[in-house]
């Protein structure tokens, strides 16, 4: 059984060899076809690109804190009052007496004279020589009664408050004194330099008289209560002091 199968193989095996070699001298082995060698990938070499840097800003310099004004209604308005001409502050005083003044009366120490105003032109000078005054007549006491002139004698000018508005008004410049008082009582005053004439008597008989032009200053002060003139300063050549008391006082002046 064995001998029979080897038999067989060995036969096959044979037949294998001489068909392998019929198909060798036949024809010439074929050329193995060549594997295509592979072409390298060219990779782009990769671009390293620096980044754009953006320059931070400075930090900004921190703005000052604003101050809002207050809304302009709320401005209160400025009101710009100009300097007071002392002049004009003068006769304002002048005119707040005179408003309501209509009697006082006067006393010059240096002369001994009291004299009753009863405005605006009555006169009395009071004493053994009285003289009354209403107006532009003039009577004057004497032995045998009153005797009737015209004129106005220098004392009744300085006493009447008219007289010294008139020479405030007419001065080229008044100062104003500032406070002080008269009397105790707290007052406000005024100054001029009045020009008056004055005579000086001749140096021979029958000479004229030589007239020449003199500076009086005259100071007036008005109480800060009432506003009534209290005292007025004469200086020299005069050097007299008139003061006013018994404002608004109930008399009368009449003719004799």
């Amino acid at each position: 059984m064995n001998l029979a199968r080897t038999s067989i193989i060995l036969s096959v095996v044979s037949i294998v060899i001489v068909l392998t070699s019929a198909c060798g001298t036949a024809s010439a082995p074929a050329t193995p076809t060549p594997i295509p060698t592979p072409i390298p990938l060219q990779v782009a070499p990769t671009l390293q690109v620096a980044p754009t840097l953006t320059p931070i800003p400075p930090s900004p310099t921190p703005l000052p804190t604003a101050t809002f004004l207050p809304s302009r209604t709320n401005v209160p308005t400025v009101t710009f009052t100009p300097t007071a001409n002392p002049k004009d502050l003068a006769q304002a005083a002048f005119a707040k007496a005179l408003a309501s003044l209509k009697t006082y009366r006067v006393e010059v120490p240096q002369e001994n004279r009291y004299i009753a105003v009863q405005l605006p032109d009555r006169f009395l000078q009071e004493g053994a020589d009285s003289v009354i005054k209403i107006g532009g007549t003039l009577w004057t006491a004497s032995i045998k009664g009153y005797r009737i002139g015209t004129g106005t004698p220098p004392y009744f000018e300085r006493a009447d408050i008219n007289w010294y508005k008139q020479q405030f008004a007419q001065a080229p410049q008044v100062v104003l004194l500032g406070p002080g008082t008269a009397e105790g009582v707290p007052c406000i005053g005024y100054s001029i330099n009045l020009t008056l004439a004055k005579a000086e008597p001749p140096q021979t008989p029958g000479a004229t008289p030589v007239i020449s032009q003199v500076a009086v200053p005259i100071k007036i002060w008005f109480a800060t209560t009432d506003g009534f003139p209290r005292r007025a300063d004469i200086a020299a050549p005069l050097s007299l002091t008139v003061n006013f008391f018994d404002f608004n006082d109930y008399f009368t002046i009449t003719p004799p």
